[in-house]
């Protein structure tokens, strides 16, 4: 769900930590991401290097609020207590060693699989995010800034087909207007 709703990449998520989630403001920074090296994992900066804060949704919210509120009762009955520095996903009964990204790739599998979405990744949530908008009308220098993206002309070069759909609407809404009362008004 929180891969979906914010677009991010799969590092980035194993990277959060409970500090990094506003829930009054409904808002998750984006600032850190995991990687594997040599069998060890490195917290590193983004793939851009830049901090990015996206808002959740209002479910979305909740769904994380529920989830922190279980693991930290999950902490309570272990005689551990969830900080701010705490990881949100964790095999640790006090979150503070993330998930390997290829363990949130394997867990977002056997999802898949439960749920029979056969073919599907955990990185086309990523794409979903993005298309999902972009299809809808928010605009390019929102959709790259919730997916981290450097530069707008990432998210064009990327997605640029869903952009040329929203141009081709555009173009339909500008000629309805056009038209006028009148068919034949002078071009």
């Amino acid at each position: 769900r929180l891969a979906a709703a914010t677009g991010a990449r799969r590092g980035e998520i194993c990277a959060l930590r409970w500090k990094h989630v506003d829930f009054d403001r409904r808002r998750l920074t984006v600032a850190r991401g995991i990687v594997e090296a040599g069998g060890e994992l490195i917290e590193k900066d983004t793939k851009t290097h830049q901090v990015r804060t996206v808002t959740l949704d209002g479910e979305t919210a909740a769904i994380l609020l529920a989830h922190r509120d279980r693991c930290a009762e999950l902490a309570a009955q272990c005689g551990t207590v969830l900080s701010p520095t705490s990881y949100l996903f964790s095999h640790e009964v006090d979150f503070s060693k993330p998930w390997r990204p290829s363990y949130a790739t394997l867990a977002f599998g056997r999802l898949r699989d439960e749920l029979g979405l056969e073919g599907v990744k955990l990185h086309h949530l990523r794409h979903f995010s993005a298309t999902q908008l972009l299809s809808r009308g928010i605009d390019i220098r929102t959709v790259s800034g919730r997916l981290g993206h450097a530069n707008a002309s990432t998210t064009l070069d990327i997605y640029a087909q869903f952009v040329e759909q929203a141009d081709e609407h555009a173009a339909e809404i500008l000629g309805r207007l056009l038209k006028g009362p009148s068919a034949s008004a002078p071009p």
